[in-house]
């Protein structure tokens, strides 16, 4: 509002006096945009800004794409290792600590490997994969496009564990607990062991040294499998009980020693030969071989009928007709044998006769235990696992010592026919007989040495751990930067789009500034605009 005063200082007007009222009157003048005229500006410069947009979004795309080929990942192949071979079976364990005979019957004392553990029950320890033995095995004579070193190689190379499905689960537990912040329940469970199949993941990246040499494709998948088949011969010669036969036949001697003797020896290597054979595994013992057909069952029972069949009924032909040379020799070695055979019946003796004592309670897997109480006394009945296991040892002892008798009574015989005079012709048919029983031994001999060994360098001896073939993809640079040339994409149709509004609304700050330093053409172009 303005107010005139009057010369003389009265406040009240005089007649002529005018006032004027404005209202929202700016202090200073102020840029006005029109979005009319704006949106105008954007329709003229749209053909230019088409091309614009064009251009950026082709930036936007390509930008990863360059970052790309400076910046490309390393392909990297895997494997799925299996552990194959038996470890003690816990439940037979459990069974034979609580002295269940029935249970440890039914149950086998080993099993194969369900976990990743060694064939001895412990933690498999993994970082074998990476050792300098393996690794050095593995690049033994091996020539590649690129060099490798231990070193570098150790260093591409990733083991991962797969958890079983009930550990898998209680790892989610865990890490839900761990969120919710249950520190009671957390720290009572954070304590269980995770367990892991019996499987794990071996992986392999390209890219070797500071220079991050590349290998072949052909190459990395190769040498991935010279790394897993390294490891499975470090498990097969630290677990594997590979052996073969002894040998007691090459060392009988059948012009120097006695016929006696020579049975003997015969028997004796016969006896170790089948206990060789019998004390294999179950899947040992069903190998066929692929030159003889035959399997270590079937050669244990052609052991049982050489000896029975040749060497026993050559032994008693023997000593029936007195084939003997040095018979004092003979004599004192048989009694030598009683003595041995007297001692140890007298040792079973006792035994059973000190399990007989123990026994006498015993009835229908029921103990029955009398308790005095002061004046008054109770019986009470409960069961055994001790006198379970006390019967079949009672049952074992009776076999043991009905075989020692045998064994005896044999002795006693051969000594008993020690003075007969032998004819000469029955003493040579007996030597031909003996050179034929050798030769029998040796050629039996020699085919379960064979067997073995065919067996030994068979996959069920050799792989211990069997790995799937190495799978890899080279990695797709479309499919690995398809996100960021999306986000390219939308950053450059935005920063063109930002640029054509800005070249549209540039010409109303112009405009303004015009207005501002000429307020005649402003009024002009005020009057214009309402026209």
């Amino acid at each position: 509002m303005e107010n005139n005063e009057r010369p003389n200082g009265s406040m009240l007007p005089e007649k002529d006096t005018k006032i004027q009222l404005v209202v929202n009157r700016p202090e200073t003048d102020e840029t006005t945009i029109d979005l009319g005229r704006v949106f105008h500006n954007a329709k003229v410069l749209g053909r230019i800004y088409a091309w614009v947009l064009v251009f950026c979004l082709l930036v936007g795309v390509s930008a990863p794409l360059l970052m790309y080929q400076f910046n490309k990942p390393m392909m990297t192949v895997s494997s799925v290792v299996s552990l194959r071979y038996d470890v003690p079976n816990p439940e037979y364990e459990e069974a034979e600590k609580q002295k269940d005979v029935e249970a440890m019957r039914e149950l086998d004392k080993t099993v194969p490997v369900s976990e990743l553990v060694t064939p001895e029950g412990e933690d498999l320890d993994l970082s074998v994969v990476t050792s300098s033995p393996v690794l050095q095995q593995a690049l033994s004579g091996l020539t590649l496009s690129s060099p490798v070193t231990i070193e570098n190689l150790r260093n591409n190379i990733t083991v991962t564990r797969v958890l079983t499905e009930e550990s898998s689960r209680t790892k989610e537990v865990l890490a839900g607990l761990a969120e919710a912040k249950n520190a009671d329940v957390y720290n009572r469970l954070e304590g269980t062991k995770l367990k892991y199949q019996n499987r794990f993941v071996v992986s392999l990246t390209n890219g070797f040294g500071e220079s991050k040499a590349e290998l072949k494709d052909e190459e990395l998948k190769l040498l991935l499998n010279r790394v897993l088949d390294a490891y499975n011969d470090t498990l097969v010669k630290q677990w594997a009980d590979v052996h073969l036969p002894e040998d007691k036949v090459s060392v009988i001697d059948t012009e120097n020693q006695d016929l006696p003797e020579v049975l003997d020896s015969l028997n004796t290597a016969l006896e170790d030969l089948y206990n060789f054979c019998d004390g294999q595994t179950d899947s040992v013992k069903e190998y066929r071989s692929w030159q003889t057909g035959m399997n270590l069952n079937e050669w244990m029972k052609t052991i049982r009928t050489v000896q029975e069949t040749s060497v026993e009924y050559l032994d008693a032909y023997v000593y029936a007709k007195g084939l003997i040379r040095d018979k004092d020799s003979v004599s004192m070695t048989l009694r030598y044998r009683m003595r041995t055979l007297q001692s140890d019946l007298d040792k079973v003796n006792e035994e059973i006769a000190a399990n007989a004592e123990l026994l006498k309670n015993y009835k229908n897997d029921e103990v029955y235990v009398s308790m005095q109480e002061s004046d008054a006394s109770r019986t009470t009945q409960v069961t055994s696992y001790y006198y379970n296991d006390l019967v079949l040892k009672q049952k074992e002892a009776y076999q043991k010592a009905t075989t020692l008798r045998t064994q005896i009574a044999e002795t006693q015989n051969k000594l008993d026919r020690l003075d007969q005079v032998a004819k000469a012709d029955e003493i040579a048919d007996a030597e031909t007989a003996l050179e034929n029983a050798v030769a029998t031994v040796k050629d039996l001999y020699t085919s379960v040495r064979d067997h073995m060994s065919e067996l030994f360098s068979s996959p069920l001896f050799t792989t211990w751990s069997e790995h799937s073939a190495p799978q890899g993809e080279a990695p797709n640079f479309l499919k690995m930067s398809m996100k960021k040339m999306l986000i390219g994409a939308a950053v450059g149709a935005v920063i063109a789009l930002v640029l054509w509004f800005l070249a549209a609304l540039a010409p109303e700050f112009r405009r303004g500034r015009k207005e501002n330093d000429d307020p005649k053409a402003g009024t002009a172009g005020k009057e214009a605009a309402e026209a």
